[in-house]
């Protein structure tokens, strides 16, 4: 599949959807270690949804590598992002993937690193006390400033802002905003610099659907998102 190196592609995936032959993605397209542990998951929705992100994650990167979804290897860094394995892929593909309930995004894209985080917009207990902990004051009072029935997506557009730009860092998510200095106010498209790194991250908005909030963190700011849906590119 075309990727250019301006241009990061958005695919979401519904994990309702009946097109997929969930026992082709197991027996043919997972890992070994894929399978086992899929199967340590008590709920079979978990493990169908375990399967079906997985596998359908292989074949979609697989098009873009052209080889058999089967034969890609994954490396892991210490937080447990994966990436291509570099002994084996040999291009310079990129991905990040998150999940919410019954949505699955894939950000895959070419030389830059990258993060996304999408959320269901679940009501949270104790969610001011969270922002608290986690967020510089400036987003404290953000949120405080927000109407209560603006609290919840106001939690989660500072949320899911942090998982990208955490994700994007390869450092995984859960960590908190106070570490590092940046601004995931949601207002326009932030032009964000990380003074550990000295370099510039840009973080954008991405639309899912109306229940479901998402952000992409990425290092340039010269880029062309497509989005895609999944759904309705599956073959088996």
């Amino acid at each position: 599949m075309e990727l250019s190196h301006d241009q990061i592609h958005i695919w979401k995936l519904d994990l309702n959807v009946d097109k997929v032959n969930l026992n082709y993605l197991y027996d043919n397209v997972l890992s070994s270690d894929e399978r086992k542990r899929a199967d340590k998951l008590k709920s079979k929705d978990d493990q169908k949804r375990a399967i079906y992100s997985r596998g359908l994650l292989r074949k979609k990167l697989g098009t873009y590598l052209e080889v058999d979804p089967a034969d890609i290897s994954f490396s892991y860094n210490e937080y447990g992002k994966p990436s291509l394995n570099p002994k084996f892929h040999f291009e310079d593909l990129r991905f990040n993937v998150s999940h919410s309930k019954d949505i699955v995004v894939y950000a895959i894209t070419r030389n830059r690193d990258i993060g996304i985080d999408v959320e269901y917009l679940k009501n949270v207990n104790r969610a001011g006390k969270i922002v608290e902990r986690f967020f510089s004051k400036e987003e404290i009072d953000f949120y405080i400033s927000q109407p209560e029935h603006k609290r919840k997506w106001a939690f989660f557009a500072l949320w899911t802002r942090k998982e990208a730009y955490s994700k994007a860092m390869g450092r995984g998510i859960g960590l908190p905003s106070k570490d590092f200095e940046l601004n995931l106010i949601p207002d326009n498209d932030q032009n964000l610099s990380d003074s550990s790194k000295k370099s510039k991250w840009m973080l954008y908005n991405v639309e899912i659907e109306s229940e479901y909030l998402a952000a992409l963190a990425t290092e340039s700011n010269d880029i062309d998102i497509k989005y895609f849906n999944l759904d309705t590119s599956i073959s088996r």
